[in-house]
């Protein structure tokens, strides 16, 4: 209880407890990122797919689209990506494990329009986040794997493609530091569409 007088006159007030203040959930607070694992291979296919499929499914032929989701994000091609000393994927994941993410360090390829030595460049591939966690700051975690690992095996370039009507993710590279350099063909099937080539200073 407390006592207030502004005439004299006391005046019993009940204190009331502040309500405890509710834990805001941290965006991204829970999320880790790793190397991935033999055993994800299947979730990592699945997201694979389902994200290429929304982001890009409604641009190309669904026997286009079929074909390409076979050959690119099945468990057998992943298992294989997995395997190859080449290829190096990360996998970010929620406090149960579950996998919401991947991205990919892909050594001893680049494009003409990249500056610098063939030797210097390494590829930024797949950055794909599960559509219901998008906005919980995966892609600029798994961006910092990839970029951190990239430096300690001492490449000087990352470099990266993006479609061209994808603005939301253009724009998360570009604010991580990424610049358009060219472009370059994207086949899906029989449909040829145009990726812009984005390359960072390591």
């Amino acid at each position: 209880m407390a006592t207030i007088s502004d005439t004299g006159d006391s005046v019993v007030v009940p204190v009331v407890p502040a309500p405890e203040l509710a834990k805001a959930a941290i965006p991204g607070l829970d999320i880790t990122v790793g190397h991935a694992l033999t055993s994800e291979a299947a979730a990592i296919a699945k997201i694979g797919a389902d994200t290429f499929t929304a982001t890009f499914g409604f641009s190309v032929s669904a026997e286009d689209l079929a074909m390409f989701l076979a050959e690119t994000y099945s468990e057998v091609t992943v298992l294989a990506d997995l395997q190859d000393p080449a290829v190096q994927t990360w996998a970010a994941r929620d406090a149960t494990g579950k996998v919401l993410g991947l991205v990919q360090l892909v050594r001893g390829l680049s494009e003409p329009c990249v500056p610098g030595d063939l030797a210097t460049h390494a590829e930024l591939r797949r950055l794909y986040v599960d559509t219901t966690a998008h906005g919980r700051g995966i892609g600029s975690k798994l961006i910092a794997a990839v970029e951190e690992q990239a430096r300690a095996e001492g490449f000087k370039q990352l470099w990266l493609t993006v479609w061209e009507y994808n603005p939301k993710a253009a724009k998360l590279y570009e604010r991580l530091g990424y610049q358009k350099v060219g472009a370059a063909d994207f086949v899906t099937g029989t449909c040829v569409q145009t990726d812009w080539v984005l390359s960072k200073s390591l």
